[in-house]
């Protein structure tokens, strides 16, 4: 518990509600569980990802113990970030902790499965968390077919390139006629697999699908062949048609003759089909492929008239998921950008070379090479001690702009003081492919003159030498005319204005104290009535920029847009709140235990959706329709008395 001690200043009393909040963010920690699919076959395996928010701790692992299922750890990375905020010329720092656990699951049995309970500890404390559940299918058991998905490696790096390979493995008959293959020509085996249907994967550079079918397409029916896929044809061979019975009329199915092989599999002789792809990954992120479904009848073996013997077979080749996961966290610089490559180039520069303390100044940083660019980000300008001397960085509202070969980030700066100032080399670092080590890299310093904004000129003709006065210039004045003398002046005129004007003079002093007076209330309460604006104002700009978000939203403008409804609803000041924080405060202000909840599991889905580039744009647009109905449930909630509120269970 933390006790707020009771006092009439309110500095004391903002920075022991600080405190509390403080520790409320330090205490709460959440464990969000997404598996990477909902849907598998039995001997398949899923990707699980466990992410911890609240804490930044690798030796504290997930317990999985008690999911039935076998269970890989496959490593974790950080996700924590810092930003910084710069409010009336206060710079503050936040620091958000979280961490990403991976961990292959193999359930051991067909049915539904639980993804949870799912256990942490830390800090003395335990934790739970649980996912969605996973609906496993069994499948046949068999020895003739055996399909298979393998990749040449289950994790890279950005831009290094990797191969998945989709073989069937047939049981070759028994002699004398293990020299035959066992598919039967006029009755082609079925193959299923999303990749080998999808021409272009977010994040991938895919292989040319098209033209590596079309090289295996064949015509000849006496080949053994597979059909793939929905691939259909419309033949206008008659003879072919009238050799297999078929209609002319109908699209048939597109025959590929795929190369094969003779191997050993489990002791036993059989042939092998294979296709290879080669991918090449762009953005970091976890990239799923398959399974392979195979389907359709085999050979057997001959009866005693040489007519082939089928058994219809189905059979499941297990998917494979490659993650494509950033450099290794040691040694890892502050100044990191995200990218991977073999050649970095920086070059920054101002907009002007000459200036007033004060004016805002755009400071272009370009980095160009043999990097990546999908997962390049803006270097934070403000964690580099040297650049902040002199200027003021707004790292909030970087630019991010596509030039050749690279990006541009354009950043605002003021400079703080007068005089020949200069802007330090900005140090960017990245990780070198070729060496497997990061590497840094700096930009030239860039000078510039700063002046005072009002230049005071001293006076020492008969002043003292600290004494200062502006120097102005007076236009010259025309010499006035002579004064004439009218007649008129010598007649009497009244001491006292006219009734009306003195009416409104002796009615002007209750005037302007009542004036002053509604001033000094309005002014005294412009805190609350400025609050109570924004509070009232807060719902209405929420919905209509989340229905403004588009069929591709972003996940970081949503997520921003949600907080600064809470932020102003709330009271608080700044929009940046975690999802701990979001759910704790609501809790406090009398909302219902389900609401806070499901509000601050929408925030942590979106906050793991910038992580995840192959998944933010769907996650982010799965999350606004839920956020519509959500947010004016707070509302509604924060605005009912505390009495009425729903019990916490």
């Amino acid at each position: 518990m933390v006790l707020v001690p009771r006092t009439g200043c309110p500095v004391r009393a903002a920075l022991a509600a600080l405190g509390l909040l403080a520790a409320i963010a330090r205490a709460e920690v959440m464990l969000t569980v997404q598996p990477n699919r909902t849907q598998i076959y039995l001997g398949e395996s899923l990707l699980l990802n466990v992410v911890v928010n609240g804490a930044d701790d690798s030796q504290s692992v997930p317990d999985l113990t008690a999911l039935p299922a076998d269970v890989q750890y496959l490593g974790s990375q950080s996700l924590s970030r810092h930003m910084l905020q710069i409010i009336n010329g206060h710079t503050s720092r936040e620091d958000v902790s979280s961490r990403q656990f991976a961990f292959q699951v193999k359930p051991r049995a067909a049915g539904t499965f639980s993804t949870g309970p799912i256990t942490l500890r830390t800090n003395g404390q335990r934790y739970a968390g649980r996912g969605p559940d996973v609906q496993v299918t069994g499948q046949e058991v068999q020895d003739l077919v055996s399909a298979h998905i393998a990749a040449s490696r289950e994790t890279v790096l950005v831009d290094e390139p990797f191969t998945i390979t989709l073989s069937v493995a047939i049981a070759n008959m028994p002699p004398p006629n293990e020299k035959y293959e066992p598919v039967l020509p006029t009755a082609p085996p079925h193959l299923d697999c999303t990749c080998l249907s999808q021409p272009e994967v977010q994040g991938l550079q895919t292989p040319d699908l098209k033209r590596l079918l079309e090289g295996l397409v064949t015509n000849d029916p006496r080949v053994p062949a597979v059909t793939i896929n929905d691939y259909q044809t419309q033949s206008m061979d008659l003879f072919a048609h009238l050799l297999n019975g078929t209609d002319p009329r109908r699209a048939q199915p597109i025959r590929f003759r795929l190369p094969a092989q003779s191997v050993v599999r489990d002791c036993r002789a059989c042939q092998e089909y294979t296709i290879s792809l080669a991918y090449t990954p762009r953005q970091e992120g976890d990239y799923t492929f398959g399974p392979l479904v195979f389907k359709g009848p085999v050979i057997t073996n001959a009866d005693a008239r040489g007519q082939a013997l089928l058994r219809e077979v189905f059979c499941v080749g297990p998917a494979v998921t490659v993650r494509v996961v950033p450099p290794p966290e040691t040694n890892r610089p502050d100044c990191f950008i995200g990218s991977v490559g073999t050649r970095l180039a920086a070059r920054a520069e101002l907009d002007a070379s000459i200036c007033k303390v004060g004016d805002p100044l755009t400071l272009s940083l370009d980095l160009t090479g043999d990097i990546s660019l999908g997962n390049m980000r803006p270097p934070i300008l403000g964690l580099q001690p040297d650049l902040t001397v002199d200027f003021r960085i707004y790292d909030d509202n970087v630019e991010s702009l596509s030039i050749p070969s690279g990006k541009r980030f354009r950043y605002r700066v003021r400079p703080l003081r007068e005089g020949t100032l200069e802007v330090p080399p900005i140090q960017v670092a990245w990780f070198d492919t070729a060496s497997r080590t990061y590497r840094m890299t700096r930009t030239l310093p860039i000078p510039v003159q700063s002046r005072a904004n009002t230049q005071l000129v001293a006076d020492s003709t008969n002043q003292p030498a600290y004494a200062m006065r502006l120097t102005v210039e007076h236009a010259a004045a025309a010499a006035p005319a002579a004064i004439t003398v009218a007649a008129a002046g010598a007649a009497p005129a009244r001491l006292l204005p006219p009734i009306r004007i003195l009416a409104l003079w002796l009615a002007a002093g209750p005037l302007a104290w009542l004036l002053a007076w509604g001033g000094r209330h309005l002014y005294r309460r412009r805190i609350s009535l400025a609050q109570a604006y924004r509070r009232n104002r807060a719902l209405a700009l929420a919905l209509a920029t989340l229905r403004a978000a588009g069929p591709q939203p972003d996940a970081a403008q949503v997520g921003q847009t949600i907080r600064a409804f809470l932020a102003a609803r709330l009271n608080v000041t700044g929009s940046v709140l975690t999802p701990g924080e979001v759910a704790t405060l609501l809790r406090a202000h009398g909302v219902t235990a389900t609401s806070a909840s499901s509000c601050g599991a929408l925030l942590a889905r979106l906050d793991q959706a910038l992580y995840r580039p192959d998944a933010a744009a769907s996650e982010t647009a799965a999350v606004i329709p839920e956020a519509l109905a959500l947010l004016p449930r707070i509302a509604f909630e924060l605005d009912r008395p505390i009495a009425d509120s729903e019990e916490t269970p």
